[in-house]
């Protein structure tokens, strides 16, 4: 029942200067060396630009938690500030500490089982979609997963937003993906924002048109007053406790767009591989049918099926595991400091590629293939911590990381239900780290739903 999925094969040696600058620009995916897929710490560059590759458990959790204050965000903060401001996402200290407090109550627990219908709803609205296209259509999923995530986001935290912002949205998505090698090249290496590259103009004007949508839905919520329970409610509600000051305008567009684009983007791309994977592996498919079968009884998905749904839970992690909705983290070295007994400066790049940290040589049997045995319950209770983190880890972990997989667990079940898939002979969909993890080409599947 496993097989191996397409993957990149990694350079036996670090690339020199233009090589690695051109594989950069075109899948910062294809300059992460062999030896970050080998060992557990890889270190190069010069001394203007000096990077660490950093793989092991150990030695993550040094980076993101026990030494965290010697480590920021820098890079990421530098790609997606312009769009994001100092949202949760892109802040630091007490003001990313604040942010966090007042958006955590929206994922409880306890507040996850009264989403499950609008999850399941926004699947059977795709289902719907489909039946009404011939059977055996190609789709492109990466866009009908797009979509499904829009609709359940709009629908469960966020104000609702009709098709023009959806499709704004997915345009400044799309601006973000298409010249995304040129923006996270020159935020790793901290080139001036003024130099000369493809993009540099389309990129700004997509920003400013959709913060100003974005805008808009919040001065109409509050000049009405009223409104749902959403998140939008509790970040106008919410009092920072130092200075006792609400979020302005601004802050709370930097938040509604991280949750927008952060809360939808990386589900979406989960998914998406995840449906083709499925399409790859009859045998899985008709294991989690009998599954969703026997858990559901036939009828609609419900809070109470989720943690029964064992199997689609595997499956959805494992394909998290090869295919990393956020395929890279970084950090850079504030000062200089020791990790695990290597000497790290103040200005070195760390470099987490979770892309390869899933494939280790070192922690995964058979790392390439596809076989969500491996997330069977007793495995996943012995796995380190810091091996499998589709969601990040540490004080910094995904705040929506269990809504996220509540989500897809809800919108996977509801969709084997009601169809299957098969790949288009000849597109094999090559993975590429933009700022999630993107099939190249788009992913056409066949699609047969059953009426």
């Amino acid at each position: 029942m496993s097989f191996t999925p397409p993957r990149i094969v990694p350079p036996a040696s670090p690339r020199g200067r233009i090589s690695f600058v051109t594989a950069f620009i075109r899948n910062p995916l294809e300059v992460v060396p062999r030896a970050a897929y080998e060992e557990d710490f890889v270190a190069f560059g010069g001394a203007r630009a000096p990077r660490a590759w950093v793989t092991s458990p150990a030695l993550v959790k040094a980076v993101l938690l026990d030494q965290r204050d010697k480590f920021r965000k820098l890079t990421q903060i530098r790609l997606l500030g312009p769009l994001l401001g100092k949202g949760i996402l892109t802040s630091e200290g007490a003001h990313w500490r604040w942010q966090r407090a007042a958006a955590a109550p929206m994922f409880r627990p306890q507040e996850l089982g009264s989403f499950v219908p609008a999850f399941v709803r926004a699947a059977g609205d795709a289902l719907a979609r489909w039946r009404a296209a011939p059977q055996g259509a190609v789709r492109n999923v990466e866009e009908d997963m797009t979509r499904v995530t829009f609709d359940v986001i709009a629908a469960t935290l966020l104000p609702s937003a009709d098709q023009a912002f959806a499709d704004e949205v997915q345009r400044s998505v799309q601006q973000f993906q298409r010249f995304g090698g040129w923006e996270l090249l020159y935020a790793q290496l901290n080139l001036p924002r003024s130099l000369p590259r493809p993009g540099m103009f389309g990129g700004p004007r997509a920003v400013r048109r959709l913060r100003s949508m974005v805008a808009g839905l919040v001065r109409a919520r509050i000049a009405s007053g009223a409104g749902p329970d959403d998140l939008l409610a509790r970040l106008i509600a919410a009092r920072d406790p130092e200075t006792g000051g609400a979020m302005d305008e601004e802050q709370l567009v930097d938040n509604l767009l991280t949750f927008y684009l952060a809360g939808h983007e990386t589900t979406a791309k989960a998914l998406t591989w995840t449906l083709y994977l499925l399409a790859r592996s009859p045998e899985w498919t008709a294991a989690l049918a009998g599954e969703i079968g026997n858990v559901t009884g036939g009828a609609a998905v419900t809070a109470e099926n989720v943690e029964r749904l064992v199997l689609v839970q595997q499956v959805i992690k494992e394909s998290m595991r090869l295919y990393p909705p956020a395929p890279m983290m970084s950090r850079q070295a504030v000062e200089d400091c020791e990790i695990d007994g290597r000497q790290i400066r103040a200005g070195t790049s760390v470099l987490m590629p979770i892309y390869a940290i899933h494939r280790h040589a070192r922690r995964w049997e058979r790392p390439d293939e596809f076989d969500p045995a491996r997330f069977a319950p007793a495995a996943e209770e012995a796995m380190p911590r810091y091996q499998f983190m589709p969601f990040g880890a540490g004080p910094r972990v995904c705040i929506g990381r269990s809504f996220a997989l509540t989500e897809a667990t809800a919108i996977l079940a509801t969709l084997v239900a009601g169809a299957r898939f098969e790949p288009v002979p000849g597109h094999e969909p090559t993975p590429v780290a933009r700022v999630t993890l993107i099939p190249k080409g788009g992913m056409p599947l066949k699609v047969f739903a059953t009426t």
